[in-house]
């Protein structure tokens, strides 16, 4: 069965959703939010976080209706507080005005361009695929050494190594606060296959697919 990326697109248009579930509904399933007149900053976070999604679209001029009273600058800085790298996009008709407003520059993309719907569509991906990516080289780091370390002692370096890799899971979703496996001290190495079975599964947890 053919798999299908999720992607949360915040926006107080509902319309400007269904545009874009239709223009992207080839390789994505595109999910919309509840977004009522005075909706808090909190409660639109907590629905995309548990939205369990694969990449997060947000639009960035959110104030123009007097619905919100807060920009789509605000929702990515928020939620990049919770989930580090995490790919997350700026879509805006008002790049002059969002380009001062953004961390990262580099999150914009105009949604004139996405008239070219193709390159749109692979920008997305490989948004997704980057972080996929980054993800797996850390499980692969810690499954080597995990390995490794059921024959041979591991160096000095080696620890640090399988306990910075481990930090940098934990850090990957901060509103879980401490990752759903045992964290490695360098002085105290225990449980080690207890420890990769875990972490898998927190990887699984951060990069799994969608059925289509």
């Amino acid at each position: 069965m053919l798999m299908k990326y999720k992607i949360g697109y915040v926006d107080e248009d509902p319309i400007q959703v269904k545009k874009y579930q239709r223009l992207l509904e080839k390789d994505f399933d595109v999910l919309g939010y509840e977004i009522p007149k005075g909706l808090s900053k909190k409660k639109l976070l907590e629905q995309i976080y548990d939205s369990d999604i694969d990449l997060l679209l947000v639009d960035y001029l959110m104030t123009e209706r007097g619905q919100l009273t807060y920009n789509g600058d605000v929702i990515a800085r928020e939620f990049e507080k919770m989930k580090p790298y995490f790919p997350v996009l700026i879509f805006t008709s008002h790049s002059e005005d969002a380009f001062p407003a953004v961390d990262n520059p580099n999150t914009l993309y105009e949604k004139g361009n996405a008239k070219k719907m193709e390159h749109f569509m692979e920008v997305l991906k490989k948004n997704i695929e980057a972080y996929r990516t980054f993800v797996s080289k850390k499980k692969r780091n810690i499954d080597t050494l995990i390995s490794k370390s059921k024959t041979k002692k591991l160096s000095v370096k080696e620890t640090e190594t399988l306990f910075n890799e481990q930090i940098g899971l934990q850090m990957l979703d901060k509103k879980n606060g401490e990752a759903p496996f045992q964290l490695l001290h360098p002085e105290n190495i225990k449980a080690l296959s207890k420890t990769a079975d875990q972490a898998e599964a927190f990887i699984k947890s951060l990069t799994k697919k969608k059925k289509k």
